[in-house]
């Protein structure tokens, strides 16, 4: 697994969603997060050790797109690549809804 900076710069504001989202807590968010977590932890493509990881360190990770699954399980406009999980908003509902709070 070899992810181009062209890669996280397309996926930069999902990166974005699940680290705030892990930051600033959300019942909701955390709901979500927990049960693909579960499914997470079922996948071969899970990477405990880190040696798939995008970021050094960032363990869990998934081995098919090398995401924290920290992360990647707390931001709702994203998808498991492995398509055992889908996105619950589309990134265009959700910079609508990042627009409220403001």
């Amino acid at each position: 697994m070899k992810t181009s900076l062209k890669e996280i710069w397309k996926n930069r504001k999902q990166i974005v969603e699940g680290i705030t989202n892990s930051v600033v807590k959300n019942e909701f968010v955390e709901h979500v997060s927990k049960l693909r977590m579960e499914i997470c932890n079922t996948c071969d493509a899970k990477d405990n050790v880190g040696k798939e990881c995008v970021i050094p360190g960032s363990q869990p990770c998934c081995t098919m797109c090398g995401c924290s699954l920290a992360f990647k399980t707390r931001s709702l406009s994203t998808s498991c690549p492995g398509k055992k999980w889908g996105s619950i908003v589309s990134e265009k509902k959700e910079d609508e809804l990042d627009s409220l709070k403001d």
